[in-house]
């Protein structure tokens, strides 16, 4: 079986294994949508950053920004990042 793997998909599972990546990810595959501060309560502010940018430079989560009457922010996960992340948790399982 060929074991190679592309840069990028080296580059996922690297970001996965980095402090605060699980815990968004599983919090937007389970609620969808989420704003900064619904991860500050376990990341700290400046690897919460970090880890924000390296997850949209991946594609597995989203940004979004509204200026209607206030400001609204928000990140969603992709399609990719919650197959990513549901494949993860069932292999998990299997150990």
């Amino acid at each position: 079986m060929d074991m190679d793997i592309s840069r990028k998909e080296r580059e996922v599972l690297k970001l996965l294994g980095l402090v605060g990546t699980w815990e968004i990810l599983t919090y937007l595959c389970d609620h969808d949508t989420g704003s900064y501060r619904h991860f500050r309560a376990c990341i700290s502010d400046s690897t919460l950053n970090k880890r924000l940018r390296q997850l949209l430079r991946s594609g597995l989560i989203e940004h979004h920004l509204t200026r209607e009457k206030s400001k609204k922010e928000w990140y969603e996960i992709t399609e990719r990042g919650r197959k990513f992340t549901k494949l993860m948790i069932s292999q998990l399982k299997l150990l």
